[in-house]
């Protein structure tokens, strides 16, 4: 799970470093004595590849069917950006037994809940449905998983959605377009090319993406083998699993999916990233630090120093930098995204009036060095935990809560079983853990400032 916070609404701030909801202290305290919960599921493959989860729990009249395919932007080539993002539409566009739109309206009309959405590692489709329509969920899943419509209609149409999106994102949201560069190029596009563009594209080579293109990247990366089915909630086990061999049992395999390579590269020394951005009213400086894959053994601990700095209005960001010193009108920070390969932890705050990015990037600067010395204290680990684990039950109330730890585990953990070891790893975290973790990873010869300004775009 990924944590972050924001202090006051700024609409890029807040979509780019998107947090997560905020717990009083109250709810915490309420919850300190209560765990996460086991899930028990149980795992087979299909001849074809597909790995199957199932979690049934009888409490609800609800299922949740949950799809993930190994198909991120992290998988598509630099001069092909934007080619995972284009599945978030083409998955809707039809396929063979399904009009253009039709999954979605078949899904509705019986009063389901739909989301799908595609990030560095994976495209994530997921629905809740009544449980006596889980039948019709499993159908529509299996049938644009082996006769999505990909032709010059439906990649044309697909195509200038994602034009607008990155047209939204980049001129509408202040701070974006900054962001996204200043993420990219924390990346060599030669050791670790999967991270070095961002995953929405970009203008020329979404323009440039062709049918021949979707087909190549859905052939591969939309295959059976590259994907993970799990179902949660209200059903009959033996029922599915008959339900999924009769839907899915027939799908070919797909070819061996082999991502690219990275190697990154830590502490390379101190970088400072100045840009402009005609679209914001006030600067704003953001430090960007290189950390590990989210199963790195750091990870529990760097999960909590992302709460103790940013989370809440305890945190040191809002209390230190944003409410003493009155430097900054809006602040967020945190692991941005779990990810296979490294990840970014950022400190990011929006200047008040009359203050300036560089002591705004020093006060930033001086809440790393305060966690990596004696400033936290066990205070400030208890909040950090409760806060933790309120976040991991709140997750686990719905199927499609459920479904998504599992899917969790099995992509970033490497086994969906870590689902029931995760939180009891976090909340082991010790006040030296964090002290460790901030001396290693938050120095400055592993950061990258960037320093936001108004005006003209660079």
């Amino acid at each position: 799970m990924t944590h972050s916070s924001v202090t006051a609404a700024t609409p890029g701030v807040r979509c780019l470093l998107a947090g997560t909801m905020l717990y009083t202290a109250l709810a915490a305290g309420i919850l300190h004595a209560q765990g996460a919960g086991r899930i028990h599921f149980e795992r087979y493959t299909l001849p074809n590849g597909l790995e199957v989860l199932l979690a049934p729990d009888r409490s609800s009249q609800v299922v949740a069917v949950d799809v993930w395919y190994l198909a991120g932007s992290r998988e598509e080539p630099a001069d092909k950006a934007g080619l995972a993002r284009l599945f978030e539409r083409l998955m809707f566009a039809g396929s063979a037994s399904v009009a253009p739109g039709g999954h979605s309206r078949l899904l509705e009309d019986v009063g389901s809940r739909l989301s799908a959405d595609v990030d560095e590692e994976r495209a994530r489709f997921s629905e809740s449905v009544p449980s006596n329509r889980l039948n019709l969920a499993l159908w529509l899943e299996a049938d644009r998983m082996g006769s999505l419509a990909i032709n010059d209609s439906s990649v044309a149409q697909a195509r200038l959605g994602l034009l607008d999106d990155l047209s939204q994102r980049v001129n509408e949201e202040p701070y974006a377009a900054a962001i996204l560069d200043a993420l990219a190029s924390l990346y060599d596009s030669g050791g670790c090319p999967g991270y070095a563009h961002p995953t929405i594209g970009r203008q020329g080579s979404i323009t440039r993406l062709t049918t021949a293109d979707a087909r190549a990247f859905f052939q591969t990366r939309y295959a059976p083998n590259n994907a993970r089915l799990v179902v949660a909630g209200d059903f009959d086990a033996a029922a599915t699993r008959q339900l999924i061999t009769q839907y899915f049992g027939s799908l070919p395999r797909g070819p061996a999916a082999t991502g690219p390579a990275c190697t990154p590269t830590f502490n390379p020394g101190a970088r400072t990233k100045a840009l402009s951005d005609r679209s914001i009213a006030r600067a704003a400086v953001g430090q960007f630090y290189r950390l590990p894959a989210h199963d790195h053994a750091d990870g529990p601990a760097l999960e909590l120093l992302g709460l103790v700095l940013s989370q809440g209005t305890g945190s040191r960001l809002a209390t230190t930098v944003a409410r003493d010193a009155r430097a900054a009108i809006a602040t967020q920070g945190g692991i941005l995204s779990d990810r296979r390969g490294p990840q970014v932890f950022v400190l990011f705050a929006v200047a008040a009036p009359d203050v300036t990015p560089d002591s705004l990037g020093a006060l930033l600067a001086a809440q790393a060095r305060w966690a990596a010395g004696d400033g936290a204290t066990e205070n400030d680990l208890t909040r950090a935990k409760n806060i933790y684990r309120a976040t991991a039950i709140s997750g686990r109330e719905r199927p499609a809560d459920i479904a998504d730890q599992l899917q969790h585990a099995a992509v970033f953990h490497g086994s969906a079983d870590d689902a029931n070891a995760e939180v009891d790893r976090v909340l082991a975290v010790t006040l030296a853990d964090l002290r460790r973790v901030a001396q290693t990873w938050l120095v400055p010869e592993n950061a990258l400032t960037l320093v936001i300004s108004p005006g003209a775009d660079s």
